[in-house]
C-alpha cells in the first residue's frame, strides 16, 4: 500500500539493516514490564556532562480507527488499508474464540524508520526496553496511574507492517479480555491470526519449515515457558502447530482450546493445557503431526501493504 515519501526512505533503511532484521522473529511478545525506578536528585554530586538527546516517541499526528490510536510523525492516508485492521480484527478475533468483545483503547506507535525505532526501544544506553531482546514489534501491557494498564504496540513503517499490527493488536485483544494468556498460546493465537482471514489460520512460512525440518512436538515444554527470550523461531512455530490443529481439526481439541480460554476469563492460572487436550485426543502429537501433513497452502491474494 502507498505510504507516501515517508515510506520509500522507511524501505531504504530497512535494506540497510536486512542483516538485524533477519535475525529478528516476526511479531512479539507481551509482557508486563515494571516501570523504572524513579531517579533520586544528588545536589552533592557535579552533573554528568550532556550526552546525545534521548529518542522520542512518534506523535504529531493522533489517527483513530477502530479500537486503536495511531501516534505518527508522517503523513497517513486516511484510506490505507492499515486502518482497516483495527475495525475487523476485533471481530475475527473474538468471534473464532467465543470470547466477549473488549472495549481497550491500544496506542499505536508508529515509527518512521527501522533505525529511529530500534533506538528508542533497545539502545543499550538509552532505550526504554533495553532489557528485551530485539524484535521488530512489541506490544506491551503497563500499569497506568490510577489503576488499570496501558495497551501499547511500537513497530516501524515497513513492508512486514500490516501483519505485525495483526500480531501485536492479536496480543492487546487477548489481552482485554482474559487474566492472563501462557507465553507460548499468546505467541500461537498471534501467529494463527497474523495473516488475512482468507489463510484460515494458515501461516505459509511456519508450515514449509515444519515440513522441510524434523519436527518433535512437545507442548508440555512449551508450556513452561514465561520469558520472551525462550521463544524463538522454532517455538513459535510449534505454538503456531498446536492452535492450527486445536481450532481448525478436531471438534474435541476445539473445545479443549476454547474451555481453556473460557477458563482465562476469570482464573491468571488454570494449570497446563496438555492434560485437558489428552482427554480430547488419544494421542496429540500423531494427531498434530497428521494434521500438519494435510493442510493446503492458501491461495489467497497477498494484502496490500
Amino acid at each position: 500500500m502507498p505510504y507516501s515519501p515517508q515510506r520509500t526512505r522507511a524501505a531504504v533503511t530497512a535494506l540497510s539493516l536486512a542483516a538485524g532484521l533477519l535475525c529478528c522473529p516476526t511479531g512479539c511478545e507481551t509482557i508486563h514490564p515494571d516501570r523504572p525506578a524513579e531517579p533520586v536528585a544528588r545536589s552533592a554530586e557535579p552533573a554528568p556532562p550532556p550526552g546525545p538527546a534521548a529518542p522520542t516517541l512518534p506523535g504529531k499526528h493522533a489517527t483513530r480507527r477502530g479500537c486503536c490510536v495511531f501516534y505518527h510523525d508522517f503523513d497517513l492516508d486516511p484510506a490505507d488499508p492499515l486502518f482497516a485492521e483495527p475495525e475487523t480484527l476485533p471481530d475475527q478475533v473474538y468471534g473464532e474464540l467465543r470470547l466477549p468483545p473488549g472495549n481497550a483503547v491500544v496506542q499505536v506507535f508508529l515509527f518512521d524508520t527501522q533505525e529511529r525505532y530500534e533506538r528508542y526501544m533497545f539502545d543499550p544506553k538509552v532505550g526504554r526496553y533495553k532489557a528485551q531482546p530485539a524484535r521488530r514489534a512489541y506490544f506491551f501491557a503497563e500499569p497506568r496511574v490510577g489503576g488499570g494498564e496501558e495497551l501499547k504496540i511500537f513497530t516501524w513503517v515497513g513492508d512486514h507492517l500490516r501483519t505485525d499490527l495483526r500480531h501485536e493488536l492479536t496480543h492487546a485483544l487477548l489481552n482485554g479480555v482474559l487474566k492472563n494468556v501462557p507465553l507460548w498460546l499468546d505467541e500461537g493465537l498471534a501467529g494463527y491470526f497474523e495473516l488475512p482471514p482468507g489463510n484460515a489460520g494458515v501461516n505459509p512460512q511456519h508450515l514449509d519449515a515444519l515440513r522441510r525440518t524434523p519436527f518433535e512436538p512437545n507442548l508440555a515444554r512449551l508450556e513452561k515457558f514465561d520469558q520472551v527470550k525462550q521463544m524463538e523461531k522454532p517455538e513459535y512455530r510449534e505454538a503456531w502447530a498446536w492452535v492450527h490443529y486445536m481450532l481448525k481439526s478436531d471438534p474435541a481439541a476445539r473445545k479443549a482450546l476454547l474451555d481453556y480460554l473460557q477458563a482465562l476469563r476469570t482464573n491468571p492460572n488454570p494449570g497446563p493445557l496438555l492434560p485437558r487436550l489428552r482427554e480430547a485426543t488419544e494421542n496429540p502429537d500423531q494427531a498434530l503431526a497428521a494434521h500438519l501433513a494435510g493442510i493446503e497452502f492458501p491461495t489467497a491474494k497477498p494484502q496490500p501493504r
